[in-house]
């Protein structure tokens, strides 16, 4: 059975786990263990785990005996009966089994919740990771438009040209420094949302991330990648066991058809008289237990089909998506630094008086532009990576 424990915290409470303290700044890696650590929704689902160990223990319980006892009257004795239901010597294997088997499908489930929360949390980091880095490409094209609105500036007190450039370059610059405060609000709201994530909310220091730098490679193994995520991923694995469970319990069922009490009779002047109670299942054979049980056993059966089915297409759809962004990431890394050199040149031109300051200005617009789709497909690869770990039953 997977571990998983639980309570890890006290609840409503915040604390760092092993390694990591307040101030440092954090890898993606280390936000999905500090979630782990702390989300209060994940440990509200953790709790589940002490309801199923309950179950455990219920299914190992004996029925107590049962003494009934006549008091003497007149002529009659005193009598004494004790009575043991012994259904358990059968029964009761059967139950530990069947809440054992359930207890393991619980901390399944639980895992999976875990590497759903991972994968949430992958997201959100790599969000935020996405507008910081755009509002500093807008800073960037701030400055270079304040630099062309300066020489545009220049040339038109030389009556070199006339107010067109120099007001174009003004309205490109305060278009970027618009972008970059629309983006640093993006940002603090990207943050709340990862901060959440992790069980920050109630949590007053700051949080500070950081990038491991590293982005995920083109997969071409669709087939093994298909059967790795059926053989490895939690929920595949719950579903397993709920089949599992629900044939246990069609057993059970049908054992629980018999019953038989121990009885020892007690009476006073005549000794104790072994015997037993059993009930004759002619009309009632536990019909509707069974027929509830194969009904639970089939709805199982097409839950662990769907589960694969589910495993299957989400691996397939996540190699598709990380396949294409890396495509398109490795295109950006072509593409920006023939952008790069044309905006020099341009530069270059303006400031000499070669070129008016429009060539230049349209140089950047380009450039800056790609840098931002370059940017938004580094985030659609750490997306899809994401959505592919989480696709395989990784954390």
């Amino acid at each position: 059975m997977r571990k998983v424990e639980s309570h890890r915290t006290v609840a409503g409470s915040f604390s760092w786990p092993d390694g990591l303290t307040a101030g440092k700044a954090l890898t993606t890696g280390q936000c999905v263990a500090v979630a782990l650590w702390n989300s209060p929704d994940y440990q509200v689902a953790l709790a589940d785990l002490g309801i199923a160990r309950s179950e455990v223990v219920k299914a190992g319980q004996v029925a107590n005996p049962t003494l009934s006892a006549l008091f003497p009257s007149n002529d009659k004795a005193f009598e004494a009966a004790l009575k043991l239901p012994i259904e358990a010597l059968w029964l009761r294997p059967k139950r530990i089994a069947l809440a054992e088997t359930e207890l393991e499908a619980t901390a399944a489930r639980l895992t999976q919740a875990g590497a759903d929360l991972a994968r949430d949390i992958r997201l959100a980091a790599a969000k935020v990771l996405l507008v910081r880095e755009q509002a500093d490409l807008a800073g960037g094209n701030g400055r270079v438009f304040d630099e062309m609105a300066r020489i545009a500036g220049t040339r038109e007190k030389a009556g070199e040209n006339g107010g067109l450039e120099l007001s174009q370059a003004r309205a490109d610059a305060a278009l970027a420094a618009q972008e970059k405060e629309r983006l640093k609000y993006e940002e603090r709201l990207a943050m709340e949302k990862l901060r959440s994530l992790m069980g920050m909310a109630q949590h007053p220091g700051t949080l500070e991330l950081i990038t491991d730098g590293s982005f995920a490679a083109q997969h071409d193994s669709v087939g093994p990648s298909v059967r790795e995520a059926i053989r490895s991923r939690a929920d595949v694995r719950a579903a397993e066991l709920g089949v599992i469970a629900a044939g246990q319990r069609v057993g059970l069922t049908k054992a629980e058809v018999f019953s038989l009490t121990a009885v020892a009779k007690f009476t006073d002047g005549a000794g104790t008289q072994p015997g037993f109670d059993l009930p004759l299942p002619i009309f009632n054979q536990n019909q509707a237990a069974r027929v509830l049980a194969d009904a639970q056993l089939e709805k199982a059966m097409r839950q662990l089909a769907a589960a694969r089915h589910r495993a299957a297409a989400d691996t397939r759809e996540s190699l598709a998506k990380l396949n294409q962004a890396c495509v398109v990431s490795a295109g950006w890394k072509k593409v920006l630094p023939e952008l790069q050199s044309a905006l020099a040149k341009a530069r270059t031109a303006v400031t000499e008086g070669e070129a008016h300051p429009l060539l230049a200005l349209d140089a950047a617009r380009r450039l800056f532009d790609a840098r931002s789709k370059a940017a938004e497909s580094r985030f659609r690869q750490a997306e899809a990576a994401a959505e592919l770990r989480r696709a395989l039953g990784k954390t």
